[in-house]
């Protein structure tokens, strides 16, 4: 029997359609299988999610479980919970013997069925690694009390900023518990791997000593294989619908301000920017796909030129939308680790990139550093229009791309594999 490195991915969102599920799902399936074995904890999804295909030959079990998560739908119990077990990595294993799986928490259903595997792995002296990525905690803390049960290695990844430029509700008592979180979690951890420079500088900082990893949220290349299929043509239909003949698409895919109330003002400067733009008065037509808050239809519906929303589509179906874009429209806030996965499918469908933010962020150094787009700050109204008009009064143009390919799945498994050997070497 062929020995293999087994890896426990407590990933939340993995089964979703959100980008947040594209983290890990995209990376995984490049792994050698003749090497690994993955084992995928999730939450099941609340809609119906697209079924995802791996290889035949990849050695991927997912395993969808329910329960809440700390956040907006969890009880007080639940919080404390995932907050009393990122102290004591055997409270969730007491909860379960004393109470049964029959409680609500995610976190206990994920880390029963991981420790039993686990247990089998290391048994046949197989070795063993848990991983946890944020958000939620409940992910960091399951795989904070699976390394310390067994000791195994740990790695944490932070898509997002625990304390760094923090998402969400915000308070002294909330910053000190995710403080106080963070800390338990990165300290069990032998590595730490976060998307942006920003967010990897401030671990080195604050945590002397540890080992940080840049791993950006990346593309899947074989997303964007050329094919003609049910989603391209429903991708093509959905233009010819909403967009009026001669008209220049600028495109924006997803969500805006759920998670970061900053950007409103950048969307905000965009809609003054192309009303202010004689060219995109004209020739422009703006499409957004995705759940928009009342406050942001409200300050779309003040555009000039031509636009219609979209409410969600299948990612397959937006990513072939985006390629019908001319230009790919980037909202960002005030934070200077964004580095959205957004960005990086905006890369691969090729089209170029205006993004529109409160600062210089993660995202302007990569469109700067690869050629692809350009960064609006809020406040630079004048060369926001400037940039308008020459895009949308101009011939359609070919952007020269350079070095995309090292945001690629497929290059940053090598870096991946190349961790997770060291870990247990």
């Amino acid at each position: 029997m062929v020995r293999k490195i087994n890896l426990f991915i407590f990933a939340t969102h993995h089964s979703s359609n959100n980008i947040a599920s594209q983290r890990f799902k995209g990376l995984v399936k490049y792994l050698d299988f003749q090497k690994y074995r993955v084992f995928i904890f999730s939450r099941e999804p609340k809609e119906e999610a697209s079924a995802h295909t791996f290889h035949s030959d990849a050695d991927i079990t997912v395993m969808n479980f329910p329960g809440h998560c700390v956040g907006n739908e969890s009880s007080a119990l639940g919080s404390l919970l995932a907050l009393l077990s990122a102290f004591f990595s055997f409270a969730p294993f007491l909860v379960n013997r004393l109470f049964g799986r029959s409680n609500r928490a995610w976190l206990i259903h994920a880390l029963v069925a991981a420790d039993t595997l686990c247990r089998e792995r290391l048994k046949n002296g197989e070795p063993c690694i848990a991983i946890g990525t944020y958000s939620p905690i409940d992910a960091l803390v399951a795989a904070r009390c699976l390394s310390v049960r067994h000791q195994i290695p740990c790695q944490q990844d932070f898509r997002d900023g625990l304390t760094f430029e923090a998402l969400g509700k915000q308070g002294r008592f909330r910053s000190l518990m995710k403080a106080l979180v963070e800390e338990r979690v990165v300290s069990e951890s032998i590595l730490v791997t976060s998307v942006s420079r920003a967010l990897v500088d401030d671990f080195e900082r604050r945590y002397a000593g540890k080992k940080v990893g840049l791993m950006p949220n990346g593309y899947d290349p074989a997303d964007f294989i050329v094919q003609e299929d049910a989603n391209s043509v429903a991708a093509t239909n959905l233009v010819a619908q909403k967009v009026p003949p001669d008209k220049h698409l600028i495109g924006h895919f997803g969500r805006i301000s759920a998670s970061d109330q900053t950007r409103i003002g950048s969307l905000e400067c965009f809609v003054r920017s192309m009303n202010a733009s004689a060219g995109a008065r004209q020739y422009a037509h703006a499409l957004f796909v995705g759940e928009l808050t009342a406050p942001e239809h409200d300050i779309i519906s003040r555009l000039e030129c031509t636009y219609s929303t979209v409410d969600s589509v299948a990612r397959p179906v937006a990513l072939r939308l985006m390629k019908h874009c001319e230009i790919l429209l980037l909202i960002t806030g005030d934070g200077t680790g964004c580095a959205t996965g957004k960005l990086f499918e905006y890369l691969a469908a090729g089209s170029e990139v205006i993004c529109f933010s409160g600062v210089v962020n993660e995202a302007s150094h990569i469109l700067s550093e690869t050629g692809a787009g350009e960064t609006v700050l809020k406040t630079e109204d004048a060369k926001a229009q400037e940039l308008l008009n020459n895009v949308f009064t101009a011939s359609r143009h070919t952007i020269v791309r350079r070095k995309i390919g090292v945001y690629s799945k497929v290059e940053q498994v090598k870096q991946f594999d190349r961790w997770l050997t060291g870990m247990v070497a």
